[in-house]
């Protein structure tokens, strides 16, 4: 039942038999119909009792939306005094910025932001053209947000996604890192599963750190991203292994890992001066995401260095 809704977002109530009451926050690429939330299905599943706050667009749910949304839950709220915040990416920056906000007793937030703010966080510009300065003053996550504990699950190995975790960190008190390596922006994805996803639960209720690790090591690798991001973390310093890992697992590849696996490569190709090869490579990432006007420039970019390159020379690129 939805209970809330304004020009930000909107939440639906789905009662259920757990112990305690699930908040969830969707990531970007979900948005509000009026009759879905992000983890529904898992919910349904298990039965769980859950508020589903569901942006409307990437907007990381502006606070004025949020204290107004919390007003309208405030009787299904004081009805559940165990309250765990559950979210990915601009809904896990949501499920720590809100922590306190909910009184939560657990907040448990995979690869969150610790904002989109570029003067905040200027290592990290993949969602930079989301942020407006009237919607989101003062957005970063900071220590008044905190309540009760936090476990924030990410992939070391994701420069920027760690970079977000480690400041959080700092910043919120008794906030857990809890490395799931190998699994990229989508460490989330790896605990897919009504089983997994209750025994998480339950760990970060129970502050089982050990199991929490034990789950997440065992998660990893079984993990669907895994060898994609295996293969994408080796063109960096071991690119003929990621040549080889990509001949070997390529195939299972989703249609976007494998675009930005050949776009990713191209690069370091281009940097290594093999540009007939980061061509290719360019061209055939095209052929898996035609629409992506990034790659598009970058090929337009390449092609006109080797069309300088030519007329320097006189000769053809092998």
């Amino acid at each position: 039942m939805r209970i809330f809704s304004d020009e930000n977002l909107e939440v639906i109530h789905r009662p259920g038999s757990s112990p305690y009451l699930l908040v969830t926050f969707n990531e970007m690429e979900m948005k509000a119909n009026g009759s879905r939330f992000w983890a529904q299905r898992f919910c349904e599943k298990a039965d769980i009792s859950a508020l589903g706050f569901i942006s409307r667009r990437p907007n990381w749910f502006p606070a004025a939306s949020v204290v107004k949304a919390v007003e309208a839950a405030a009787p299904i709220l004081r009805a559940a005094p165990e309250r765990i915040l559950y979210g990915h990416s601009q809904g896990g920056y949501a499920a720590l910025r809100y922590r306190g906000r909910f009184n939560a007793s657990v907040a448990i937030a995979f690869c969150p932001q610790v904002s989109i703010d570029p003067k905040v966080a200027p290592f990290d510009g993949r969602f930079a053209r989301h942020f407006s300065p009237d919607l989101h003053a003062n957005m970063g996550i900071a220590p008044d947000h905190a309540a009760g504990r936090a476990y924030l699950f990410f992939d070391p190995f994701h420069a920027v996604d760690h970079r977000h975790a480690a400041r959080i960190a700092t910043l919120q008190e008794r906030t857990h890192l809890v490395p799931v390596h190998m699994t990229g922006h989508g460490t989330v994805r790896a605990f897919t599963g009504t089983e997994r996803a209750l025994s998480l639960i339950e760990a970060c209720r129970g502050d089982d750190l050990r199991g929490l690790r034990a789950l997440a090591r065992a998660a990893r690798v079984v993990a669907p991203m895994r060898p994609y991001q295996i293969a994408v973390t080796a063109i960096a310093r071991h690119p003929a292994w990621a040549d080889r890992f990509h001949a070997r697992f390529g195939s299972s590849f989703s249609p976007v890992e494998r675009a930005n696996f050949l776009y990713l490569r191209a690069n370091r190709h281009i940097r290594d001066g093999e540009l007939a090869t980061a061509r290719t490579m360019l061209v055939d990432a095209m052929t898996c995401q035609p629409e992506n006007a990034g790659f598009a420039g970058r090929l337009a970019e390449l092609d006109g260095r080797i069309a300088r390159s030519r007329r320097a020379d006189g000769t053809a690129l092998s």
